[in-house]
């Protein structure tokens, strides 16, 4: 998945890099802005017209695993070995490690059949939902809405153990995070998600004040070194300056 205008940085081209070395015979596609053209979903256009990529990007990736099949990676995944021994499952991933908590499923990397039940639920889940509801966006992110769902449709609870291998069903299975997310030592390890973020806008944004209801003291805290304030379809950037090197204040316009 690749949306928005930003460029993809060295970091991400070498990820990519290393699914070509790995993957030599397979078919690399990606699913971005022009994509959109042929989806329906309410809550994945809402979320892409408003510039949420990584909301937009959670109702696609089951898209196109439900409707072509294969294998879904994050951008800033490196992969670090075949894959071979996965092909004839109907469904992998791994539990995830994130901020020293663990999930049920690496959202990051997701392998499936065509047509594959889980993945099929999992997009029923996006079917008559909206992304903006009385003027707030519905952020939950996939990894909750799907750690829900594996908790009511397979009674899979909480506490996880991050080592542990679970089998959901007839050929799809859930492994170890060590060997889709955070390699360990002596430990069997095909890819590593880096946690990079590439789907955030440049700017981690704050509104401050708000004035007629139209114009925004925002502040913005540069991640990197290009210029995606992830405004709004409805924004208009009116002034900015700076406060430090990292660190802008800006006057924001609705309308």
């Amino acid at each position: 998945m690749w949306l928005g205008d930003s460029p993809k940085n060295d970091f991400i081209l070498k990820c990519i890099d290393s699914w070509k070395k790995y993957f030599p015979d397979f078919e690399i596609k990606e699913w971005n802005n022009d994509s959109f053209s042929f989806i329906k979903n309410d809550y994945a256009l809402e979320a892409f017209n408003n510039r949420k990529w990584a909301f937009a990007s959670d109702y696609i990736r089951l898209y196109a695993l439900y409707h072509e099949g294969g294998i879904y990676l994050d951008t800033d995944v490196e992969v670090t070995n075949t894959f071979e021994n996965f092909m004839h499952l109907d469904f992998f991933t791994s539990h995830e490690i994130h901020k020293k908590s663990c999930f049920p499923i690496a959202s990051a990397v997701i392998g499936a059949q065509k047509g594959n039940k889980i993945i099929g639920d999992l997009l029923h889940l996006y079917s008559g939902l909206k992304f903006k509801n009385n003027n707030e966006f519905d952020l939950m992110p996939i990894t909750i809405r799907i750690t829900n769902y594996f908790e009511k449709a397979f009674n899979f609870m909480p506490p996880y153990n991050p080592n542990g291998q679970v089998q959901l069903m007839n050929n799809a299975i859930i492994f170890p995070s060590y060997y889709f997310c955070m390699p360990e030592i002596n430990k069997n390890n095909y890819a590593i998600h880096h946690f990079m973020g590439s789907w955030l806008p440049d700017y981690a944004r704050r509104d401050k004040l708000t004035f007629f209801k139209k114009i925004i003291l925002t502040r913005f805290s540069k991640r990197r070194d290009s210029d995606d304030y992830g405004l709004k379809k409805n924004e208009k950037l009116l002034f900015k300056f700076k406060i430090s090197s990292r660190k802008e204040f800006a006057l924001i316009l609705k309308h």
